[in-house]
């Protein structure tokens, strides 16, 4: 899929409100989750210090916008470790953040595409020691609110990896380009959909 694509393709999704019983944190837990240690999802529902409430969401696909290629260019020459492709900066010129099914009121997705900026190197994560040998040339550029996957560009291919942190050995395999980025990318996030759990469509402002 190309960027051109992507975009008639978020373009076209209409917003869709749904109404949730969700989980507030108390300030126990509020400090467990502001450590920024992964945190799996069966930990936090355990947890004591949380409260349900029920609040009415809106979703909608989210794509940031594109950097100037100066921006991309001062980027890169801070991180000459890594190397981005060509398709991957021609991408960010248009699309800097890609967040599927994101919730309107946070522009935030379960998990999405980081802008550029705040990729990391995966020898600085929490979870660098999973690795068998310290990681070079490898970034992380997505974020999930579980903690479970990320996606990593390994610079020396240049290949695109999905990590499930409960199986780290195998990670899927996901492409070399862009387009097979994107194309996985709205496979992996298809299950997001509200709709699947009764999502009520609102009719996009003229």
């Amino acid at each position: 899929m190309t960027p051109d694509e992507l975009l008639q393709f978020v373009a076209a999704q209409p917003t869709v409100s749904v109404e949730r019983e969700i989980s507030i944190p108390g300030p126990q837990l509020k400090a467990l989750l502001a450590e920024g240690k992964p945190v799996l999802l069966a930990t936090r529902i355990a947890h004591p210090d949380q409260h349900r409430e029920r609040r009415m969401f809106r979703y909608a696909h989210m794509l940031d916008s594109g950097l100037t290629l100066d921006a991309i260019e001062s980027w890169q020459s801070n991180h000459p470790q890594h190397l981005l492709p060509p398709d991957l900066v021609a991408f960010l010129a248009r699309v800097n953040g890609v967040h599927m099914w994101a919730d309107l009121a946070s522009s935030h997705a379960y998990f999405g595409i980081l802008p550029l900026n705040n990729w990391q190197d995966a020898k600085d994560t929490a979870w660098a020691m999973m690795f068998d040998t310290p990681p070079t040339g490898q970034l992380v550029m997505s974020y999930h609110d579980n903690g479970d996957n990320y996606l990593l560009l390994d610079t020396h291919g240049p290949e695109y990896l999905w990590y499930d942190l409960e199986d780290f050995n195998r990670p899927k395999r996901v492409g070399s380009t862009v387009a097979e980025l994107v194309e996985f990318w709205l496979q992996e996030t298809a299950w997001l959909d509200p709709r699947r759990s009764g999502g009520v469509i609102q009719p996009q402002a003229d």
